[in-house]
Order: C-alpha cells, then structure tokens, then sequence
C-alpha cells in the first residue's frame, strides 16, 4: 500500500519543487520505492532529477494527445522514478483542469495501478488549478497532505487569511540568526504548533547550487545544513506515516 504524500505552497515561490526533489532522494535513500509526480505545468519538477530542460512527454501531454500516461515515467534510479505533467501552454493546462473538475476520481483510479510497484507517491501541487489540487488531497485521500511555508512576513499573511486549512504545515527556508524569522516561528508554534511539522527546513545557500547541477540536494551537498533537515523530514514522514495506518488500522 503506498502512501500518498502532497506539498503545496502556501504562496507561489515557496520551494515546493526543490524540497519534493529532495525528500524523494532521501525516502529513496532510506531504502523507499518512491514515485514522483509532477502536478505543475511549470515542467521544472525534472531538472531537479537530472533530466533534460527540453523534455516534452508528461502524464497531462500523454493524456491530452490520447496516449497512455503511464508510458510517460522515467526511471530515475533503481526504486527511483519521475512521472513529468509535460510540456503544455496555458490553455492546455486549463483543459487538463476542466477534464479534472468533470472527472475528479481520475487520479483515485490511477493509484492502485501504480500502488504495488511504490511505497511513496509524491505529488508536487501548483498553486492556481483547484481541480488538480482537489484531486489528490480530497479524492485520492492523500496521507499526508502538507503545506509549505517561507518563515517570513509574506507567507505569515497568507497563513493568517487561510485560517480553515488543517493541512500539516512545513517551513522552509529558516534562519534563527534573523530576529524576524525567530519571532514568527516563536509565533507559528504558538498558534499552528498542532499541525507544525518538527523539522523546519533551514536556508541554505547551497539548495539553489544543486539546483543549478541537476541533482536533488541530498545527492549534490550531502554534508549540507538544509540536506540533513530533509533526512529529518524524511524520517519524520516514515514514522508518521506508520503512526497513521496503525491508528486507520485500530479502527
């Protein structure tokens, strides 16, 4: 049984794709059979991975071309692999929302087709396409459905309108030595300290360098501040993970 795992940005530019690249590599690394899954038309999702800036194929490309998505994976590594949404203009993506808002049980369908062959499916959600969004968390059932949030003024705001999201919330991109961000952290456990995943992912100037190489930060700096809290996530993601299906079992 695989466990779904999706991030979203509480706000556009907030690391999504960096941090999913690297919490693949590291659950990959603990010995996981990881999926990727690239639910933005941004297509950047793969340069993280090593694959080429130019790649068209995609599961959104495959299915809007009428081929088969599946034929759209790349193998990345052994118990490794990467599934693109594709290259597509704007109003091609539009179509794969509307196609999603009439048949929102699409990817439900999928997961137990690709279920036996992972034990992590991971899913990079883009900011603006409800449908696409709506149908991992809600009809998918994800597991651990997660927000990711800069410790800064911008994404405080946006925390304090989204006052009914329960979704578990990561922050990226800390730094304590900043009086700012210790005050809002201080204030984040204070009043999102339930849903607060423990690790915070710190800055680190060497996430845009591996980014730059084609590799995902746990394969580029190893001995990085920002790699090693991707392994804590990592590790916190497998124990809550188990924590979950006991408590669904006990049930």
């Amino acid at each position: 049984m695989s466990t779904l795992l999706s991030l979203q940005g509480i706000h556009g530019g907030t690391g999504v794709t960096t941090v999913l690249a690297a919490l693949g590599q590291s659950l990959h690394a603990q010995g996981q059979r990881v999926l990727l899954v690239e639910f933005s038309p941004d297509q950047m999702l793969g340069l993280h991975l090593g694959l080429p800036a130019d790649v068209d194929n995609g599961w959104a490309r495959a299915q809007l071309d009428g081929r088969d998505w599946r034929d759209a994976a790349y193998a990345i590594a052994g118990g490794l692999a990467l599934l693109p949404y594709g290259r597509v203009d704007a109003g091609a993506a539009m179509r794969i929302e509307q196609q999603l808002q009439q048949a929102p049980a699409t990817w439900a369908e999928r997961i137990p087709v690709l279920a036996p062959q992972f034990d992590w499916i991971l899913f990079d959600l883009p900011q603006r396409l409800p449908a696409h969004v709506a149908a991992i968390n809600q009809h998918a059932r994800c597991t651990l459905p997660l927000r990711l949030a800069c410790v800064d003024p911008v994404s405080h705001v946006f925390l304090q309108r989204q006052v009914d999201d329960t979704r578990l919330l990561l922050a990226n991109r800390y730094d304590p030595v900043i009086p700012v961000q210790r005050d809002l952290m201080q204030l984040w456990l204070h009043a999102h300290g339930a849903r607060l995943v423990p690790q915070p992912l710190h800055e680190d100037a060497r996430v845009p360098s591996a980014l730059a190489s084609k590799q995902p930060l746990g394969r580029y700096a190893t001995d990085s501040l920002a790699a090693a809290d991707v392994d804590g996530l990592a590790l916190w993601c497998l124990a809550e993970a188990a924590r979950r299906q006991a408590a669904a079992g006990g049930r």
